[in-house]
């Protein structure tokens, strides 16, 4: 198969509630999933509270290297500094591991995070070129459907995701096909309508990209939770987080965020000394962080 319909083309849901089995069972079938109530409103809530007083302060209009794909969005990483919420709750969430450990751990072994941040995209945004998160991989561009998995997505939404303020649009059954070179106009695709909290999965095979806002004055939210093999590079970097952050969190949070090493295939990668890099260090962890003594100049760059 190398084009789609998009007539013919749906994504079933599912409840967080019914668990990784049925859930991944989904995702072998289809390469994606709706999983309704990822995350609960207050999990939402506190997660956009956070996130308020630093994205709102970001140019939506500046030259990048990319500048199309930027204009009229806004990009806020750095969530693991800025929420308590995201270093708790979701960088620990049993839906995020549970799928992930069946992706990656038999090819792989081990997993950590590639990138997470907040994207909000507003009125007049154009949309993304249709991609796959792998594409950035040069091996699994040469490999296509043949590649092991990659890379994975969870993302989640912060605000309800509609097709007219540009929800994430997707083509299912594009993993499969035999074809990588083959770039499908974004008619091709459909758009990812679901509420707050809601999120959808999908591997690093499936085409997808942000759909343009049509609103006249939506802002619409998302969070990529973007898991990767553990012997590739993680997109953001993380040794720069303050250490009585980082010893806040569990060390299953810490290993997402690179200050733990990953073993794939029994070999320790991102070691110190061989050794593992937490043990070396004398990381501790699930220390007590008051937020009245968070040292407001961690902020003032992020």
């Amino acid at each position: 198969m190398t084009k789609s319909n998009c007539h013919n083309l749906s994504i079933r849901r599912i409840p967080a509630i019914a668990g990784c089995e049925s859930i991944n069972k989904v995702l072998q079938e289809d390469g994606c999933v709706i999983v309704e109530k990822f995350l609960t409103p207050d999990q939402v809530m506190d997660i956009n509270k956070d996130v308020d007083p630093h994205i709102t302060k970001i140019h939506t209009k500046r030259g990048t290297y990319q500048e199309g794909y930027w204009l009229n969005m806004r990009r806020q990483g750095h969530l693991a500094l800025l929420s308590k919420t995201y270093r708790e709750d979701v960088l620990n969430h049993p839906v995020i591991h549970g799928i992930s450990e069946k992706i990656f751990l038999k090819e792989s072994g081990d997993y950590w995070l590639a990138t997470s941040a907040v994207l909000e995209t507003g009125p007049g945004y154009a949309g993304q070129t249709l991609h796959r998160e792998q594409d950035g991989i040069p091996i699994c561009t040469a490999m296509g459907r043949d590649c092991p998995e990659a890379m994975f997505n969870f993302l989640i939404a912060l605000t309800p995701f509609t097709d007219e303020n540009g929800a994430t649009r997707v083509i299912p059954g594009s993993e499969k096909w035999h074809d990588y070179s083959y770039q499908p106009s974004i008619e091709d695709s459909i758009p990812v309508e679901m509420n707050a909290g809601d999120a959808v999965l999908f591997n690093g095979k499936v085409l997808h990209g942000a759909g343009k806002n049509r609103s006249e004055n939506f802002n619409r939210r998302a969070l990529p939770i973007v898991m990767q093999s553990g012997y590739f590079t993680p997109v953001e970097a993380s040794a720069f987080l303050p250490r009585p952050v980082i010893e806040s969190m569990t060390p299953l949070a810490q290993r997402m965020v690179g200050w733990r090493s990953v073993k794939c295939q029994g070999i320790e990668l991102w070691s110190l000394h061989m050794n593992e890099l937490g043990m070396q260090l004398g990381l501790k962890s699930n220390q007590p962080l008051p937020e009245d003594q968070v040292d407001k100049k961690w902020l003032s760059h992020y």
